[in-house]
């Protein structure tokens, strides 16, 4: 490839290669699903969860996402849900069996309404974390939303894993410093030991917030203007696909726990 040897009108060596026709740069290909498609599909799923309440039907509805995840090449989310609804099962059972001890049947409940509600959770899993951020905002965009709520979901996106991530700096900053919250210390001063937990989270998600809306600004996510993108969006053929048997497969194991 040669380089353009030419001066420009001050002087300047231009140090940008020569673009002919065939060394025009490829934009990179979408992620799939498209965001729009995972949409869709979360919404197939959350449906079903409401529509199927039995255990064999639950059980059939989270198998999807799962095997969907080995199919997208998430095969370590794909194991770990798996794991998790097995092992959520495992403690709903036990609940049910010790229901007739002290808070076990509100355990129950909690523990029920995870069950039944793990499949929409592993399709937004499977499917969301896929997905980098500036191909949400660009398929988000193309929906002709608001610009504004596109910033605000950029941020509630951003905030939620830095936030975590802040809570594991605390906990390794009180681990150091021999203050860490023990159950004995919770026993005996369960207020003071709440303060030092919810204090620097506070004062953290201050300072987190505000970062991420310098980020937003300069990442141009004006709600005045539209955001182009590198990675055009596009509903392709695997979309479609997805889209339809999603609701399709809900729809199935109704039926069949129906019958």
């Amino acid at each position: 490839m040669s380089v353009v040897g030419s001066l420009s009108s001050g002087g300047v060596t231009n140090p940008c290669p020569a673009s002919g026709g065939k060394n025009r740069a490829i934009p990179p290909s979408p992620t799939k699903p498209d965001f729009r498609a995972g949409l869709v599909m979360l919404v197939a799923m959350a449906v079903g969860t409401g529509l199927v309440q039995t255990p064999a039907g639950t059980a059939l509805l989270t198998a999807y996402p799962v095997a969907l995840g080995f199919l997208l090449g998430s095969s370590r989310l794909s194991l770990q849900l798996a794991g998790s609804y097995v092992a959520l099962r495992v403690l709903h059972h036990l609940c049910l069996l010790g229901a007739h001890l002290p808070l076990v049947p509100w355990l129950g409940i909690l523990l029920t309404l995870s069950v039944y509600g793990f499949p929409a959770l592993a399709m937004g899993l499977v499917v969301f974390t896929r997905v980098p951020m500036g191909e949400a905002m660009a398929a988000l965009g193309r929906l002709r939303l608001p610009g504004t709520f596109l910033v605000v979901v950029m941020v509630i996106y951003r905030y939620v894993p830095t936030l975590l991530g802040e809570l594991r700096t605390i906990r390794s900053a009180s681990r150091l410093r021999g203050s860490e919250a023990r159950w004995r210390r919770w026993l005996r001063h369960p207020l003071k030991e709440l303060e030092h937990g919810v204090v620097p989270v506070l004062m953290r998600s201050g300072r987190i917030a505000d970062e991420l809306s310098a980020v937003a600004e300069c990442k141009g996510l004006d709600p005045g203007h539209r955001r182009s993108a590198m990675t055009v969006p596009r509903l392709e053929a695997v979309d479609w696909v997805l889209m339809a048997l999603t609701p399709a497969l809900v729809a199935a194991v109704r039926a069949w726990v129906r019958w």
